[in-house]
């Protein structure tokens, strides 16, 4: 798994860009060591106890979750086999049955009534469609990664991590992206504000002043900061990986440019999300136009084929 061959971006961006799988791992208790995925259960963890739920029907919760509504069937669909291959990779990975996680955001549905599950309707509906079905790279489940709005293409994956390991994650050309309402964002920081979070990550001495003015940033292929390094003169004093970066100052994505005003730090954003895999508008404007799940499928992971549990 990727986050035993480089720890270090696991902690710095793959926490973020697979933060779906990754919060299912750390809530994750080996409850059942049968091996397969038939049947599996996910146990969700609520303030009460445990909820059991099967797969398929957490998946419904999930789905509402993470996509409106609003969006078409066949983009809800797609959706459906990431959050579904998310799960499966998990349980691949552990040969378990039974997942445990975060029973956050559940509660409504535990006690809902039948007004509000009949606005799961599509979700499950999706689901449903779907039923079984997961993505996989070379017989296995892939890092089933998604986001928002790019910034007219998604990033590849073997030239941000330098690795052969996600080859499915390539740089996929996403221009309606650019019509979305949220995609452009401008955040403005104080000289203060700003100085106090860079300082934290600076360990050689340099003053104030150096620090305001040596920002420079490193772009990927497809337009997003990898790394932003600061220097006093020609000396490079520190650096923070680009995802980090963008959390550290609530930027929407990675992709985004830098102005000092004399008095502020202006960050000019273009998409919402880390980038990876899926936009979830992009596959929107596709269905819009006529795609299939599986062709958006396709169109984001390339090289990869729909399974389904046995």
């Amino acid at each position: 798994m990727f986050v035993f061959l480089l720890p270090y971006v696991c902690a710095c961006l793959w926490g973020h860009v697979g933060e779906e799988t990754e919060a299912l791992r750390q809530g994750k208790e080996q409850v059942d060591a049968r091996e397969g995925t038939d049947g599996s259960i996910i146990q969700a963890v609520m303030s009460w106890g445990i909820w059991e739920i099967p797969m398929e029907e957490y998946l419904v919760y999930q789905l509402a979750a993470v996509m409106p509504e609003t969006y078409e069937a066949e983009a809800l669909k797609a959706q459906a086999v990431l959050l579904r291959t998310e799960v499966i990779q998990v349980i691949q990975e552990q040969g378990i049955t039974v997942l445990q996680v975060s029973g956050d955001g559940l509660e409504k549905w535990y006690e809902a009534d039948a007004q509000a599950l009949e606005a799961l309707r599509p979700f499950r509906q999706a689901v449903e469609d779907t039923d079984g079905l997961y993505l996989c790279y070379g017989g296995k489940a892939i890092q089933a990664s998604y986001f928002k709005i790019s910034n007219g293409q998604t990033r590849d994956a073997g030239e941000v991590w330098n690795t052969e390991r996600c080859p499915y994650l390539t740089s996929v050309a996403c221009e309606q992206d650019k019509a979305a309402a949220d995609y452009y964002s401008e955040v403005a920081i104080s000289q203060s504000d700003y100085l106090y979070e860079i300082q934290k990550h600076i360990e050689e001495e340099c003053s104030p002043q150096e620090l305001w003015e040596g920002l420079r940033l490193t772009y990927d292929g497809a337009g997003y900061v990898t790394n932003v390094s600061f220097y006093a003169g020609d000396k490079e004093v520190g650096q923070i990986e680009g995802e980090a970066f963008r959390y550290l100052f609530s930027l929407a994505s990675a992709s985004f440019e830098a102005e000092n005003s004399g008095t502020q730090m202006i960050f000019r954003v273009e998409g919402v999300g880390h980038g990876f895999g899926m936009s979830q508008y992009g596959a929107n404007c596709r269905a819009i136009n006529g795609e299939t799940y599986d062709q958006i499928l396709k169109d984001f992971f390339v090289g990869t084929e729909l399974a389904k549990i046995e």
